[in-house]
């Protein structure tokens, strides 16, 4: 059974009692978020609180993005991490997926808290920090938490450039159906438009893209 957008949004719209509680408790360090997952580009539909400075109407981050292409629905929560934004901020993050009666992710509730001046103290970063994320406070995963989709794509780009290691320029075809590959399954293509612009970034047309993905698949 297919929710209409007003049923969805009725069941993502329970949890904002539970994101103000959260944001009144812990408060000026922290920011709760709510998204529905209907639009991944424009997703944010609440935010209390202001650790990573976005609006509603922001993109989804490219890590849920990821995520839901690997796991779909039974993504799992993502719970006590340590990620690091592209200012710098330290954020201890948690995030629970929201689910409609028949089990399908419909969005979920994020909290982040902002533990940067924490860092600096021993005591209080043990009492933030889970035991088994200890190994994220040396190197915590990277998260843009982006304002626009054209800023999670950046992200997703430059994430898959890094990991494959060969520039745009001197990529053989062999690389650049490597590329499209780690983007397919960083969840790149769950984002409308991401055809035209991973072609523009390649230099190559949309056909080709899609040539490349019958490749993979």
């Amino acid at each position: 059974m297919e929710y209409s957008d007003n049923e969805r949004l009725d069941i993502l719209k329970r949890y904002i009692p539970v994101a103000d509680m959260i944001a009144a408790t812990f408060g000026s360090n922290c920011e709760v978020v709510i998204h529905d997952l209907k639009n991944l580009q424009s997703s944010l539909i609440y935010i209390t609180g202001n650790v990573t400075g976005r609006k509603l109407g922001a993109p989804t981050t490219e890590v849920i993005v990821r995520e839901l292409r690997r796991q779909g629905d039974d993504v799992k929560d993502m719970l006590g991490l340590t990620a690091q934004t592209r200012d710098g901020k330290f954020i201890k993050t948690s995030t629970s997926f929201i689910r409609d009666p028949h089990g399908k992710v419909i969005g979920f509730l994020g909290i982040n808290f902002d533990i940067t001046a924490f860092t600096m103290v021993n005591s209080i970063i043990s009492e933030f920090s889970a035991a088994h994320d200890m190994e994220y406070i040396g190197k915590p995963f990277q998260e843009s938490y982006a304002q626009t989709v054209e800023e999670v794509f950046e992200n997703l780009i430059e994430n898959t450039l890094r990991e494959i290691g060969v520039p745009i320029a001197d990529m053989k075809k062999e690389d650049k159906v490597l590329f499209v590959k780690k983007l397919e399954e960083n969840g790149a293509f769950l984002i409308h438009g991401a055809v035209d612009r991973i072609s523009e970034v390649l230099g190559v047309t949309k056909q080709t893209i899609y040539n490349y993905l019958d490749i993979i698949r």
